[in-house]
């Protein structure tokens, strides 16, 4: 198997998982707890902002592991020729960008409650 189709492949499960997690928060079915969502001291001291926040987090999520998978499947289709090192480094950069636009997403959420 090209280097090129297992990271593809390895980035398409962790854009899965994202999506898997993030649609119970998005959904509001996670209660507040100590291992799973956007856990602050706000958060967890009040159970509106907890959900308000941890939708917001979940939409972010969901997006996120949609954009990682979409980044996979075009690399899967296009980047067969391409050098493994980019096709990582490209899809590390869209999975950290995802990542740090949830965290500031949510950041922001949570001063607006």
């Amino acid at each position: 198997m090209n280097e090129v189709v297992a990271a593809a492949l390895l980035f398409t499960a962790v854009g899965l998982l994202f999506v898997g997690l993030g649609v119970p928060l998005l959904r509001g079915r996670v209660r507040p707890n100590s291992w799973y969502g956007c856990r602050t001291e706000k958060t967890l001291s009040d159970e509106k902002v907890w959900y308000a926040v941890n939708r917001v987090a979940g939409r972010d999520l969901v997006a996120a592991g949609i954009a990682v998978v979409a980044v996979s499947l075009l690399l899967l289709a296009f980047g067969r020729g391409m050098n493994p090192d980019h096709a990582v480094l490209v899809l590390l950069f869209v999975m950290l960008l995802s990542v740090v636009i949830m965290a500031v997403d949510s950041h922001s959420a949570q001063k607006r409650l």
